[in-house]
């Protein structure tokens, strides 16, 4: 989880970062308010379908707007006042609960000073941003979306530690499906398996998605999710999947050969991945261009004339977005920077051979990287 020490001083990067001073600021694209103020209400409770929440900020306070159902979410949130009035009590009707949101927020901010608000325009309700600019005359607003996207490039040691819990809860996945998987259970049986690891790693629910593709899947459709299609033996399966955690996702894959195999010509590409990824992983450090990474795995797939079946791009960031800055690919305007969490995952997709695919996530250090998964990258399953 993210601690309140992190949450405060990414509040105060942004404040720092605003291109003109500002008097409040609000927040309502929901991994933002993950980010600012550590709010990660659960997806599994009925308490949060159809609900929302606002983040409000002062130079020196930060302000949780949502209503009394997401209390326990709020109440394990980093901020100095929670606004929470009541929703539904199980008595009476309910009101449109997103529009109780809006006249919460507007209730809460009609208190706070101020002539320039800064808002996150692509996320915050239109009703909020019109109520505003009706009891404001000649209010100001500046669109601050696109700086906190800016600002989540770099990921502070309470981020990291964030995704090496999930990506731990991933490894214990794969590791799983490596012992487990077997020939005539489905894709959706090798779903099934990850996700229980996942959560018996974790202690909890949670959310896993990704591709989970067998045979001929693999190199047509180069993953998707789970089928009720029956893995054949011998058959490749693609396993490319992340675990949430508090909003924020590893990556990362491993393709191999199920109840036995590989093909001779399977092994070789196995290979070729692999010199791929190390290729990348020469490239990883503070000011390389993104498309010079790319390059670098393309490249070497070139020299094996196999450039033709790598399909896909070599990459990308993560975080609380999937994908996100930087992107890996040949016409990338990203430069990579101290603190990005970044994936390489180069594959090979052959109709008639197989398709695969072989991933690892890295932070980008102040000269260089360091691998942050370590499952294994195999294409023969453990006995």
């Amino acid at each position: 989880m993210l601690t309140a020490e992190g949450c405060t001083a990414r509040r105060q990067r942004l404040w720092d970062a605003l291109p003109q001073p500002c008097d409040v600021l609000i927040v309502g694209d929901p991994s933002h308010l993950t980010y600012f103020a550590g709010y990660v209400p659960s997806p599994f409770v009925f308490r949060t379908v159809e609900s929302g929440a606002l983040l409000v900020l002062e130079p020196d306070r930060a302000i949780l707007v949502a209503d009394d159902l997401l209390g326990p979410f709020l109440e394990r949130a980093h901020a100095e006042e929670r606004v929470a009035p009541a929703w539904y009590d199980g008595n009476r009707s309910a009101p449109y609960r997103r529009g109780q949101l809006v006249a919460s927020a507007l209730s809460r901010l009609a208190s706070l000073p101020g002539r320039r608000f800064g808002v996150e325009l692509s996320c915050v309700p239109s009703g909020l941003v019109e109520g505003l600019r009706g009891a404001r005359p000649g209010l100001e607003i500046v669109d601050i979306g696109p700086l906190i996207r800016r600002l989540r490039r770099s990921k502070d040691p309470d981020e990291v530690e964030t995704l090496r819990r999930s990506m731990r809860a991933g490894e214990a996945a794969q590791a799983a499906a490596l012992a487990e998987v077997r020939p005539g259970m489905t894709e959706l049986d090798a779903f099934l398996i990850v996700q229980r690891a996942a959560a018996e790693f974790l202690g909890e629910p949670a959310i896993v998605y990704g591709d989970f593709a067998s045979g001929p899947r693999c190199a047509l459709e180069k993953g998707g999710p789970p089928t009720s299609r029956t893995i054949e033996p011998g058959d490749l399966l693609l396993l490319d999947f992340s675990v949430v955690v508090a909003g924020y996702r590893g990556d990362f894959t491993n393709s191999f050969a199920v109840g036995g195999g590989p093909t001779a010509h399977q092994q070789e590409l196995f290979e070729a991945c692999l010199a791929a990824l190390r290729a990348g992983e020469a490239q990883l450090k503070p000011g390389t261009a993104a498309r010079d990474v790319d390059a670098a795995v393309r490249g070497h797939f070139a020299s094996l004339g196999l450039d033709q079946h790598f399909t896909s791009h070599s990459g990308h960031g993560l975080g609380l977005g999937h994908p996100e800055p930087p992107y890996f690919v040949p016409e990338s305007a990203d430069t990579l920077l101290a603190g990005d969490v970044v994936a390489l995952e180069p594959g090979l997709y052959i109709e008639g051979v197989g398709g695969m695919r072989f991933e690892r996530n890295y932070l980008v250090t102040a000269d260089g990287f360091e691998t942050l998964s370590h499952h294994e990258l195999r294409i023969v399953q453990r006995p």
